[in-house]
């Protein structure tokens, strides 16, 4: 019997593998394109029960839109949170979206990740439209607020301000950026000797990808 070329049984796997991942692309567009209208309809709905001047289920409605158009955001920027270092691994990203009546409110988004053979954990949270990015800001804004307290600094992080808090004696660390006064990126560690391993970390988040998710 003739045997099969390697090579070929290694393309044959290729092009199977190819259309899978096709069709697993086609079936999230189809997804998003179907929620997308659902929105609409929504809109559409909250629109016209205004005009019958039921601005009750009218308001009912725009805020359910609201929450789904906040939901979607929570999704994108759930596939923007970096992958591991070398060396470390990762749970999956969660994400979800609050009305601002409800646990501060916001659009947020995290992941953590576990260091190989060691206890050193990272979280990485990123978190829109929320009243606690004005304790932050508050920071940023008063540097004589952030020299005030123990451990803390302000700092610049690929450009923009953020604030620093690291205890080399407790081994736990923070980073904080704000992106347009409205988004804030959080790398937070525990169990680390190192708080290069933040940088390292909020380095990996590519800021300009999470401002064009929330944007859009």
């Amino acid at each position: 019997m003739r045997s099969i070329p390697q090579n070929t049984l290694g393309g044959e796997k290729m092009r199977k593998t190819g259309v899978v991942l096709l069709a697993a692309v086609l079936v999230l567009v189809w997804a998003q394109a179907a929620f997308a209208d659902e929105i609409s309809d929504t809109i559409e709905k909250g629109k016209e029960l205004y005009q019958e001047k039921k601005y009750s289920e009218a308001s009912g409605e725009l805020q359910f839109a609201v929450g789904q158009i906040q939901n979607l955001q929570a999704e994108q920027l759930k596939q923007l949170l970096p992958d591991p270092l070398p060396g470390w691994t990762a749970e999956e990203a969660s994400a979800s979206a609050a009305s601002m009546g409800l646990f501060g409110g916001g659009v947020t988004a995290s992941r953590a990740y576990r260091k190989e053979g060691a206890n050193e954990y990272i979280e990485i949270e990123i978190l829109s439209e929320s009243p606690l990015l004005q304790t932050v800001l508050m920071f940023l804004t008063n540097p004589m607020m952030a020299s005030a307290q123990p451990n803390t600094k302000l700092v610049r992080i690929k450009g923009e301000k953020g604030l620093e808090k690291f205890s080399a004696q407790d081994e736990d660390g923070e980073l904080s950026v704000v992106l347009d006064g409205k988004t804030l990126v959080t790398v937070r560690g525990s169990e680390i000797t190192d708080k290069d391993i933040l940088y390292d970390y909020v380095d990996a988040v590519d800021f300009e990808q999470v401002r064009k998710a929330l944007a859009g």
